[in-house]
């Protein structure tokens, strides 16, 4: 049993969770929480300020939300981890040193940071963007290569573009500035991608500064008539899951081994510890899918007939490249394993040129179980089938064997029937689990609006009707009276607020008037520990100016997608149910 008294909680400073970038940091520290409960998330996710004073209403929506920030401080974690790649809103260095000056007591690991007097955890750039330039200049032969980047402001962007001038030049590639446009790194970038094709029309490949800009390049692309993949190579960096999930499958520079999240959660417990750390750089390497084909490890015909079983690992950890990253419970099928069985049976039959019907039937069962557990969470769709294909083709070609490439075809089809049905299901769940939550939403919104004579109980009948969201356990917090923003001054929550009610399991629990008052610094450990969760992520209730107070939910798929756009939705509920006062 974990001694509660020597549980550590970190808070996670990041920007917007919904953000793929974010979403992908915070699940790898989520995934790497050590297994004897001795450590817990808080994650705190707030919103990239758009500074532009035209933008004002914006501004002061996004700065009143990320006023979470300040419990980082006011609820006393024992240690901090700032993702700062995930958080464009500091305008200025003065800005960013009067942010980190209130947690000068605190342990720190910071995420993308150019920070030197502060223990880092970045990307290596250069490992990844440097394979992919050298393999497309010196296996491809190509000699026009350009780039989408980011805002000079931003370091990783900046690097990333010095980098890439340096990898074209050591490939003996002028740089020209034609190459080259900047962009806001969000998906909205079709403007400078159609400056970038109209400037350089025998472009043959395009390097986007991250994931997310690759998107309006491939909006251009299409309006062109043009396709990644065939027409321009195309590669961005982050290797975020929406690479996986473009049309077609984006190619993306990504951590090699160990994630950025990984590695701050682990300097980070080193320091609890008492362990000497320092910064620390994360090797990347070039993932390759339909944009621009590309296949790190080549295996050998002698590999493929000797079955070995560092070579078997080697094929599983190239396709399930996740897998090693994410947290695997104990009771888990070890999906590694059970692939190097099947596998190694399989090559084992080619070899000998012969497979009893028995033992065909036994690696048919092994297969099912692999996908029905969960195999597709940790690969994409076009990477398994290719890589599958490129097997199967290979053993074709070595053995000429009728009777055994018969049954051995046989279980390469079931694989690759595994793999498609497991993510036809996974799209009609993900449907029909969007349509619920819809309905759900609107009905919450309506139980905010019972009870027209009595506030008190409006909000009882809006706060029980939780379940209906993507909340399953929590707890709901509200201040005495809203904390208003004025202008551009620094939210500060009180020091004590109410709790509501909690759910635990999809179950409401109202909380008795004389046992809700709770103090804020105190938050975070008392959540926790009632919730007996690991991992939880709280947002603001706002609405304009005004927080009207906390709710703490379960990180889960459908809090990433949605937990943001529910407390919204929350704040402004209760921002009318006080204006109308009934």
């Amino acid at each position: 049993m974990v001694d509660r008294n020597n549980v550590k909680t970190i808070a996670v400073v990041a920007g917007n969770i919904a953000n793929d970038f974010c979403r992908d940091l915070v699940e790898s520290m989520k995934n790497s929480i050590p297994s004897d409960g001795s450590v817990n998330l808080m994650i705190l996710p707030g919103e990239v300020l758009i500074m532009d004073e035209k933008k004002e209403a914006r501004w002061q929506f996004d700065s009143v939300f990320n006023g979470i920030y300040n419990l980082a401080y006011q609820c006393e974690p024992d240690g901090i981890i700032f993702a700062m790649g995930s958080m464009g809103w500091m305008a200025s260095e003065s800005d960013l040193n009067r942010f980190f000056e209130r947690y000068k007591d605190i342990p720190k690991v910071l995420v993308s940071s150019e920070k030197q007097e502060y223990i880092t955890v970045n990307y290596d750039n250069e490992t990844g963007i440097k394979e992919a330039i050298d393999y497309l200049v010196n296996v491809n032969g190509f000699t026009n290569i350009c780039m989408l980047g980011g805002d000079s402001l931003n370091p990783d962007a900046e690097e990333r573009k010095k980098i890439f001038i340096k990898c074209l030049e050591n490939n003996g590639l002028p740089f020209r500035e034609e190459f080259f446009e900047p962009t806001n790194m969000s998906t909205h970038t079709e403007v400078p991608a159609q400056r970038l094709l109209d400037n350089n029309p025998d472009v043959q490949a395009v390097f986007c500064v991250n994931d997310t800009t690759a998107k309006g390049l491939y909006s251009v692309m299409e309006r062109r008539g043009l396709r990644p993949g065939k027409d321009i190579l195309v590669f961005g960096f982050d290797n975020t899951r929406m690479a996986s999930e473009m049309t077609p499958s984006l190619s993306s520079i990504g951590p090699a081994r160990e994630t950025l999240g990984q590695k701050a959660l682990e300097l980070m417990i080193d320091q609890f510890e008492g362990k000497e750390v320092s910064s620390v750089m994360v090797a990347t390497r070039l993932y390759g899918r339909e944009s621009f084909q590309y296949d790190v490890h080549m295996y050998s015909n002698r590999e493929l007939m000797a079955a070995g079983e560092e070579f078997i690992y080697r094929l599983f950890d190239d396709c399930f490249y996740r897998y090693n990253s994410s947290s695997i419970k104990r009771t888990a099928v070890d999906l590694r394993r059970l692939y190097y069985e099947f596998i190694s049976r399989i090559l084992k039959a080619y070899k000998r040129k012969f497979m009893p019907y028995e033992e065909y039937e036994e690696i048919g069962n092994m297969i099912d179980v692999f996908f029905r557990n969960g195999a597709m969470e940790y690969t994409d769709s076009e990477k398994i089938l290719s890589c599958v294909e490129r097997l199967q083709n290979a053993l074709n070609i070595i053995q000429k064997s009728i009777a055994v490439n018969s049954l051995i075809n046989r279980l390469f089809l079931r694989m690759k029937d595994d793999c498609i049905r497991e993510i036809c299901k996974k799209n009609v769940d993900q449907r029909n689990s969007a349509y619920t939550d819809l309905k759900r939403m609107k009905d919450h919104l309506i139980c905010g609006f019972n009870y027209q004579n009595d506030r008190e109980k409006a909000l009882t009948s809006y706060f029980k009707s939780l379940d209906l969201v993507c909340i399953r356990n929590g707890s709901l917090f509200l201040f005495d009276k809203p904390v208003v923003k004025q202008g551009r001054e620094e939210i500060v929550y009180p020091d004590e607020l109410y709790m509501k009610c909690f759910i635990k399991d999809g179950e409401i629990h109202m909380t008795p008037q004389d046992r809700q008052l709770r103090k804020t610094k105190l938050l975070f450990s008392a959540i926790m520990e009632m919730a007996h969760l690991e991992c939880m992520v709280v947002f603001p209730l706002v609405y304009e100016r005004y927080t009207y107070g906390l709710i703490f939910c379960e990180l889960t798929e459908k809090t990433y997608n949605m937990g943001g756009f529910v407390a919204i939705n929350m704040g402004m509920t209760l921002k009318l149910l006080e204006e109308s006062q009934i």
